[in-house]
């Protein structure tokens, strides 16, 4: 009877370690698909941010189209950056100036990845407290290091900071005033040089 006793206290002991881990995976894969299925909604959306970075602080708003991202500063300095997963431009209005780049091999990329490819957030650090969620992640650019850390609130979920850190450069993003169901005009998101005359 002792030698049955001892084997159903380890065989008890087996089962509550599986329903312990199968919950804790569960657990994950639910924060997972929630950080996925709010991303995916932010198309069509926009939010207001503070950018901070070393030497000044930077206004603005976000726009989220299908396949590209706005972003307009407007103090202290009017500029806007239209990106895509590929390519962006980049406008100086007070110049007047005009410039593309690539961005298939730069941490803008990784942000297309995040909000468009489920797979991605899963290889993702995540932390979460009943207040926040925050997705994390170091990524290697041409033996380039960053550290980029996105932090959402929980209940409900909604994109609260963007943290980027390098050797180099230190940038952070809070958002506020979101603005869900935005309807844009078809030319919104256009790259084309708006002092092309």
């Amino acid at each position: 009877m002792l030698v049955k006793d001892r084997f159903l206290e380890k065989i008890n002991i087996l089962i509550f370690f599986l329903v312990f881990c199968f919950i804790n995976k569960l657990h994950a894969e639910n924060i997972y698909e929630k950080i996925f299925n709010y991303n995916d909604a932010l198309k069509n959306s926009s939010a207001n941010f503070i950018q901070t970075n070393s030497n000044y602080i930077q206004e603005g708003e976000i726009f989220f189209g299908k396949e590209r991202i706005k972003i307009t500063y407007n103090n202290p300095e009017k500029l806007t950056l239209i990106l895509s997963e590929k390519k962006g431009m980049y406008v100086n209005h007070r110049l007047e100036q005009t410039e593309f780049f690539m961005t298939k091999k730069s941490y803008i990329k990784f942000f297309f990845d995040i909000f468009h490819k489920k797979n991605h957030i899963e290889n993702m650090i995540i932390k979460q407290s009943d207040q926040q969620i925050e997705i994390s992640k170091k990524i290697n650019l041409d033996d380039f290091f960053f550290n980029i850390k996105l932090t959402y609130e929980n209940d409900p979920i909604k994109l609260r900071r963007l943290e980027i850190i390098s050797d180099d450069e230190n940038i952070q993003m809070g958002f506020f005033d979101h603005k869900i169901e935005y309807v844009f005009d078809k030319n919104f998101f256009t790259m084309v040089d708006p002092y092309l005359n």
